[in-house]
């Protein structure tokens, strides 16, 4: 009866032991929400698309972390060279803000006093540019600043509507006029300006297409004048730049960057059966054709 009631007593006392030990069930809490943020009365909706005019020269091992910051949000990007990427979507202030990982070595002592050093990571401003509103796909250009690390950016609008595939268009960076002729239809891009071709490709065409710069003082310089290969799965962006204080045969460069479509299967295509490669056989050996003249 003793051990009977002395169990009965500590079972007792365990119960309330375990009331008071074990803490009432806390309310559940809020799930941050998946949804993307909104934008604010005069911020900017838009997908920005980020290459190198130049990619910066790195030693073996080291890259630049680059990223979008908005607020105190960062959001990391790579970007290759002259191609339009895939896109970072965009909610923010129409002055963009680019920014890199400086990364700083820092003496200090450990929990035993012993000198140790580590490294200190901050995003320190890098690049910005202005997105004009209303502008849903932007080319963002970043031409590195030489010998210092910063870059300058330039926006252009890509949007399908205004550059559909098939198109080509001029981005004049010098201070003269160009002049572009593409299968006999001439067109001028002025001085900072971008010009559009009237011609949009609709099918796989040979065309001839000529280059020239008119300067203010009445000098003239062709720079191309060869035939291309247009069609409707490409577009393409011509740069003219210029070098101030050269030699009018050596001033002017032109660079293109070319945006191939993307093709999606249907769904109704089967996917190709790959076959086994065919044994390797001796050919007879043929006499080498005569060279053309």
């Amino acid at each position: 009866m003793l051990f009977l009631a002395t169990s009965l007593s500590l079972a007792a006392l365990d119960k309330e032991t375990a009331k008071k030990e074990d803490p009432q069930p806390k309310p559940a809490a809020e799930k941050e929400s998946k949804r993307p943020r909104r934008a604010a009365p005069g911020e900017i909706t838009c997908s920005l698309h980020l290459t190198w005019w130049d990619e910066p020269p790195m030693a073996e091992g080291e890259r630049l972390e680059l990223a979008i910051q908005v607020d105190k949000t960062t959001t990391p990007f790579m970007a290759g060279q002259m191609q339009i990427g895939p896109a970072v979507e965009y909610i923010g202030p129409g002055a963009v803000t680019i920014v890199r990982k400086l990364k700083t070595q820092v003496e200090d002592v450990d929990k035993k006093g012993k000198p140790i050093t580590r490294t200190v990571e901050n995003w320190v401003p890098f690049a910005s540019c202005v997105v004009p509103a209303g502008q849903p796909d932007i080319l963002v250009l970043l031409m590195l600043v030489p010998g210092k690390p910063q870059a300058i950016a330039r926006a252009f609008d890509i949007n399908q509507e205004t550059f559909p595939f098939g198109s080509f268009h001029i981005l004049n960076f010098s201070k003269a006029r160009v002049g572009c002729s593409l299968a006999g239809k001439v067109f001028f891009a002025e001085p900072g300006q971008r010009a559009k071709s009237p011609m949009v490709m609709s099918q796989r065409q040979v065309v001839n297409f000529r280059l020239a710069v008119f300067e203010t003082g009445g000098a003239q310089r062709r720079l191309y004048s060869t035939p291309i290969i247009l069609d409707e799965r490409t577009r393409r962006l011509y740069f003219v730049t210029e070098v101030p204080g050269a030699d009018i045969e050596q001033r002017y460069e032109t660079r293109t960057l070319v945006d191939y479509r993307q093709v999606q299967p249907t769904a109704t295509e089967d996917p190709a059966t790959e076959k086994p490669e065919p044994k390797a056989t001796k050919a007879p050996t043929k006499a080498a054709p005569k060279a053309e003249k």
